[in-house]
């Protein structure tokens, strides 16, 4: 699948230069059929059980601000669950030996990509940006649980801290649920395109954004009318 989206084209061209830096080394250590697998099944339930909650939500009984803050806490941890697993692709396709200090199953996100981008010599404004393309700061707010649902309809990480404090409106949230789905993607495409042996080894993550593609898709209308 081919997206004209800038998020797609940055994740293919980060992925190529790993491969091209020879970087690329498959671990099956990480490579957990059993995560993936769960990983689709809940995708597929909570998908399918959220878009009909969200088609029937003038029926319920509910006050708005417990509506806005399901809707915000269901859209945060759905960005927050692609997080995890572009954390997982990324320790699957990496050689830890290249990196300094390498990396572990308690390594973060945003850790292993401060690691990857170090070893890659970019510069400190490639790396912030691809600290942005894949929300390694919400990511770590989400870890540590520092974030606040508030009752307006925001998602604030980082309370406490004025420099790293952000608020998210939910428009913003969805915004980031497409750019994740635009990252997953691309990962699959490049894994697609890769010789056959990374291909197979990928094959997982090929069914996960094959199925996430399709049914997130009729979330769309109902999240734009509640925001």
């Amino acid at each position: 699948m081919v997206y004209d989206d800038s998020n797609y084209r940055a994740t293919l061209v980060i992925l190529n230069d790993i491969e091209k830096k020879k970087l690329y080394h498959f671990n099956s250590k990480y490579h957990d059929e059993q995560f993936f697998r769960n990983f689709i099944d809940f995708q597929k339930s909570f998908s399918q059980v959220f878009a009909e909650t969200i088609r029937k939500l003038d029926d319920f009984e509910t006050k708005r601000d417990d509506v806005i803050i399901f809707v915000v806490y269901s859209m945060m941890s759905y960005i927050n669950s692609h997080l995890k697993v572009f954390e997982k692709f990324l320790k699957i396709i990496i050689d830890s030996n290249k990196l300094k200090g390498g990396f572990d199953e308690n390594t973060t996100l945003g850790q292993i990509l401060k690691k990857t981008c170090n070893k890659m010599q970019y510069n400190p404004k490639l790396k912030n940006a691809i600290r942005g393309l894949f929300l390694a700061d919400f990511a770590d707010a989400i870890a540590s649980q520092q974030f606040q649902i508030l009752k307006d309809g925001h998602l604030m990480i980082f309370p406490k801290d004025e420099n790293k404090k952000k608020l998210f409106t939910i428009d913003e949230l969805y915004d980031d649920s497409l750019q994740v789905r635009s990252i997953f993607d691309a990962m699959l495409d490049w894994a697609d395109e890769s010789d056959a042996p990374k291909q197979n080894k990928t094959e997982t993550i090929d069914n996960i954004v094959r199925n996430l593609i399709s049914q997130v898709n009729s979330l769309d209308a109902k999240l734009d009318q509640i925001s």
